[in-house]
C-alpha cells in the first residue's frame, strides 16, 4: 500500500506538530506519523512552557501563526512574567500547564486542520532517489509495511531515535517512559552521510501530592494580569481548544482554574544520602558517555560541580487541575529509585513521600546541525528536513520554533516560493538556527536572551510588530490576526505621537512629581521626555494628562498590550535606535554572497584554522561567515578585500 503526500512529518512532539500545522495551512497535503496519537505534544519533562528567551520564542511562533502560545494559554494553570526586576529587553512569559489538557487541546487542533491526516505507525526508513549525483528524499516506510512517499520529509523524533533509559545500573530501551525507541531510522539517515552523535537529557521524579506536607513549603502564587502568550484576544482561546473550555473559567486571559508551584529546599542530610549513591550513577561509573545539558543539571551533577552548597532550590510544580501528579523541578536525576526516594524523604516535606515514578536519564542520537541549511533542509539529501532536539536543541521551545520554519519551508518547496528564513534581528528564532547551522552543538543547545546580541529589538512585547505581517504574507497568519496586529500598530503610534507632541506644564506636575518622590520640572517639556524617567508611566500619568487619558480611552482591543509596548518604544528608543543601526550594519555584510566565490584551501592569507572552518561550513554571505568560530576579524577584511577585487 502507497499513499502520496506532499509533506511527511515523522513524530508529534512539540516540533513535529508546529510542522504539521504550519505545513498543511500554508496548503500542502499533509501526513504526521506518530507512534501514540495520546501522546501527540507530550510534555516529556516539566508542564511548563516559556521562560527566559523561550518564552520569546513562544511569542515569535504565535506572531508567525503558529499553535503553540494559544494552545498554552488555553491550558495555563499559572502565568508568571520572568525578569521583571530587569529592563524589557529579558522579559520572558512563563506559563504552567495542565499536561493532559495541553495533549488534547493539541490534537484537537490537528484533528481539525483541513490538508492535515495523522496515521498511528513507526518509522522504519527513510526513502531516498540518488540520480546525477544528487540524493533527494522521496518517503518513508513504516514499521505496519507501509509506505508514503513525498518530496518533503520533516524529522521530528526528539529523543526516540535509538533512545536508551538509566535508572541506576539498569538500562532500558525507551523514547520515554513506557514508551518504545524509534529502532533503524537513525541509521537510514547515517548511511546517507549525515554525521550523528549521542546526546543525553534526564528528568525528575513524579511524585504524588497527597503524601506532600505543603505547610512546610513557600507558596508560589501565579500572577493575573493581562500578559498571555497568544497576540490574539483572549475570545479566541474558546475557538482554539474547545476542550479546555469546558472547564472552570478563572477569569477571561485564563480558562482553567489557576494553581500555586511550592518552593523548598534539599539539606546535607539530603546531599549525604545521594553521595553515597554517586558510585552507581551512570553519569559518573562510565554507564553514560554522551553529553548532557549543562544548563539543567542532575542533582548528582550540582553536587559534584558545587561541593561548599548546601542546599538547593526545588520546585514542586502541579501537573494539572485534576491529578495528585507534581513534577520537582531541580532534581533530575538517574540515580537508583532508593536511592532518590531515601534522599527526598530528608526533606521534611517529604517525610511521608510516595511518588509514582522515578527520575532517568535518557541518551539518544542527534545529527550534525551543520549539514542543514539555514531553511532546515539538509545540505546531504533534498527534500529532508530536520527540527526539534534530533538537531541537538532541548527544550520544548526550541524545538516548536525549528518545527515551524521546517514545515513552513517543506511547504514552500513544494508549491514554488521563497523559503522563510530569518536574521539574528528579525528574531530569537532566527538566532537559533543560525547558531545551530553555523556554529555547531558539542553539548544540548538552550536558547538565552544572552546569545542574542539584538535583545532590546527582540522583545517579547513586539513579536508581533517583526512577524506577523511575514506570516501572513506566508499564508499562515489569517488576515484577522493581521488586521489585529495593524490596529494595535495604529494606537501604539498614537499614543507615541501623543507624546512628542504634548507639552506638559511644570506648575500642573510638579505637585504630582513631588508626591512620587520624582525631581521637579524648571521648565515645560514633552510629555515623551517626561515619560523617560524611570518610575514614570503611562497609567501613573494619566490622570494628570487629560490628553493622553481620553486617547487610551478609545482603545478598544488589547488596551493593556498597547499602553505597554508604548512605553517600552518611548523609555528605549535611543537604545533601539542604535540597536538598528548596528543590525543594518550587519545586514550590509548578509547582503555580500561569498559560496561559490572561493576555494579557501588556496587561501594563504587567511588563518589555517578559518580556512578549515570556511571550507566545513561553506556559508552563504560574508556574515555568516564572521559567526563561525574560528573565523577571525581579520579572517573576513581578507575575503572583504578578495571580493573587491
Amino acid at each position: 500500500m502507497t499513499q502520496h503526500y506532499d509533506v511527511i512529518v515523522v513524530g508529534a512532539g512539540h516540533a513535529g506538530c508546529e510542522a504539521a500545522h504550519a505545513a498543511a495551512t500554508i496548503g500542502a497535503k499533509t501526513l504526521l506519523i506518530t507512534m501514540d496519537m495520546n501522546k501527540i505534544a507530550q510534555m516529556s519533562c516539566n508542564p511548563a512552557v516559556g521562560g527566559i528567551a523561550k518564552g520569546q520564542i513562544v511569542r515569535e511562533i504565535d506572531a508567525l501563526g503558529g499553535m503553540m502560545g494559544l494552545v498554552t494559554d488555553a491550558t495555563a494553570i499559572q502565568f508568571r512574567m520572568l525578569n521583571r526586576s530587569k529592563g524589557p529587553a529579558v522579559w520572558s512569559p512563563r506559563s504552567q500547564c495542565d499536561r493532559a489538557k495541553f495533549i488534547w487541546a493539541w490534537r484537537e487542533v490537528l484533528e481539525n486542520t483541513p490538508n492535515l491526516n495523522i496515521w498511528q505507525d513507526q518509522v522504519r526508513r527513510i526513502i531516498v532517489d540518488n540520480r546525477n549525483g544528487k540524493t533527494s528524499i522521496t518517503g518513508v516506510e513504516t514499521y505496519l509495511g507501509l509506505t508514503f512517499t513525498a518530496p518533503a520529509v520533516v524529522i521530528t523524533a526528539g529523543t526516540f531515535l535509538n533512545g536508551l533509559m538509566h535508572i541506576g545500573r539498569t538500562q532500558l530501551p525507551g523514547g520515554r517512559c513506557a514508551e518504545p525507541p524509534s529502532l533503524e531510522l537513525s541509521e537510514s539517515i547515517a548511511a546517507q552521510g549525515i554525521r550523528k552523535g549521542r546526546m543525553k537529557t534526564g528528568t525528575p521524579v513524579r511524585i504524588d501530592g497527597r503524601s506532600v506536607d505543603f505547610s512546610l513549603m513557600d507558596k508560589q502564587d501565579g500572577e493575573t494580569d493581562f500578559h498571555r502568550f497568544s497576540y490574539l484576544p483572549h475570545n479566541h482561546l474558546d475557538n482554539i481548544a474547545c476542550y479546555s473550555s469546558k472547564h472552570i473559567k478563572a477569569d477571561a486571559n485564563r480558562p482553567l482554574a489557576q494553581l500555586p508551584c511550592w518552593i523548598t529546599y534539599t539539606n546535607e542530610d539530603v546531599h549525604e544520602r545521594l553521595r553515597q549513591g554517586l558510585p552507581d550513577s551512570p553519569l559518573y561509573n562510565g554507564q553514560i558517555q554522551s553529553i548532557g545539558p549543562r544548563y539543567c543539571p542532575s542533582i548528582e551533577t550540582k553536587l559534584v560541580t558545587f561541593p561548599d552548597r548546601n542546599q538547593h532550590q526545588l520546585f514542586l510544580e502541579p501537573e494539572g487541575t485534576s491529578t495528585q501528579e507534581y513534577y520537582l523541578n531541580g532534581f533530575s536525576s538517574s540515580l537508583p529509585i532508593d536511592t532518590q526516594i531515601e534522599a527526598l524523604k530528608q526533606i521534611p516535606a517529604f517525610r511521608n513521600l510516595q511518588i509514582y515514578r522515578p527520575g532517568y536519564a535518557i541518551e539518544y542520537d542527534f545529527f550534525d546541525p551543520t549539514q542543514l541549511h539555514h531553511t532546515l533542509e539538509s545540505r546531504v539529501v533534498c527534500g529532508l528536513y530536520l527540527a526539534g532536539q534530533v538537531n541537538g536543541t532541548t527544550g520544548y521551545e526550541e524545538a516548536a520554533g525549528q518545527g515551524l520554519v521546517a514545515g513552513i519551508n517543506a511547504a514552500i518547496s513544494c508549491s514554488g516560493g521563497t523559503p522563510l528564513t530569518m536574521h539574528r534581528d528579525e528574531s530569537y528564532i532566527g538566532v537559533l538556527i543560525d547558531d545551530l547551522v553555523m556554529k555547531g552543538v558539542d553539548e544540548p543547545y538552550r536558547m538565552f536572551t544572552s546569545r542574542a546580541e539584538y535583545r532590546i529589538l527582540l522583545r517579547q512585547d513586539n513579536a508581533d510588530a517583526r512577524l506577523t505581517q511575514r506570516g501572513h504574507e506566508l499564508g499562515l497568519a489569517t488576515s484577522e490576526r493581521l488586521a489585529i496586529w495593524q490596529q494595535k500598530e495604529n494606537d501604539i503610534e498614537r499614543i507615541y505621537k501623543l507624546a512628542n507632541s504634548t507639552s506638559v506644564k511644570m506648575n500642573t506636575i510638579n505637585a504630582v512629581l513631588e508626591s512620587m518622590g520624582q525631581p521637579l520640572l524648571t521648565r515645560g517639556c514633552k510629555l515623551m521626555e517626561l515619560l523617560g524617567r524611570p518610575g514614570l508611566t503611562i497609567n501613573n500619568l494619566l490622570p494628570h494628562i487629560p490628553e493622553l487619558r481620553h486617547l487610551t480611552d478609545t482603545i478598544k482591543e488589547s488596551k493593556d498590550e498597547v499602553v505597554e509596548e508604548a512605553e517600552i518604544r518611548i523609555k528605549y528608543q535611543g537604545y533601539i535606535d542604535r540597536e538598528m543601526e548596528q543590525a543594518q550594519k550587519m545586514h550590509r555584510l548578509e547582503d555580500i554572497r561569498i559560496r561559490g566565490h572561493f576555494d579557501y584551501s588556496t587561501l594563504q592569507s587567511i588563518s589555517t584554522e578559518g580556512r578549515q572552518k570556511l571550507l566545513r561550513h561553506d556559508p552563504e554571505t560574508l556574515a555568516q561567515a564572521s559567526r563561525i568560530p574560528g573565523v577571525s576579524p581579520s579572517d573576513i577584511n581578507v575575503l572583504l578585500v578578495l571580493m573587491g577585487r
